[in-house]
């Protein structure tokens, strides 16, 4: 995955996973450098025939509670809203030509809709490589 945070460029380990039988996707990410990151999504279907849940968790969060996520289903993907320490973050996912574009803005009472992060993901193989989460 490579992209920018904060207007920073930024790269990382994305890795996803199905369990409890394709009921649950697992979604884990790991940045490279010297600023170490993690986190882990959870998503699950919503009550609702387009709906998704998830459950965001990442070493950010020690003072603040999982954040919950609610969104749907689109045309090319699937979009999650959450609130986080004082703003609502909307995290979307588009299929691409290369995989997926992953954004996120920032809808802060305090300031205007920002970008937080736009990343890039694509399929590599993992063959060969060690994850420690």
């Amino acid at each position: 995955m490579t992209g920018k945070t904060l207007g920073e460029d930024t790269s990382a380990i994305a890795r996803g996973q199905w369990h409890l039988g394709a009921r649950y996707f697992n979604l884990q990410l790991r940045t490279n450098g010297s600023d170490p990151y993690e986190a882990s999504i959870t998503y699950g279907a919503g009550d609702q025939p387009r709906a998704i849940g998830s459950v965001f968790l990442d070493t950010t969060g020690g003072l603040y509670e999982p954040s919950l996520g609610l969104g749907e289903l689109e045309q090319n993907g699937f979009f999650q809203r959450y609130q986080f320490s004082g703003a609502v973050y909307v995290n979307r996912f588009v299929r691409s030509d290369y995989g997926w574009r992953w954004t996120i803005t920032e809808q802060s009472q305090d300031k205007t809709t920002s970008v937080f992060a736009d990343y890039h993901l694509r399929s590599v193989s993992c063959r060969g490589m060690r994850f420690d989460y």
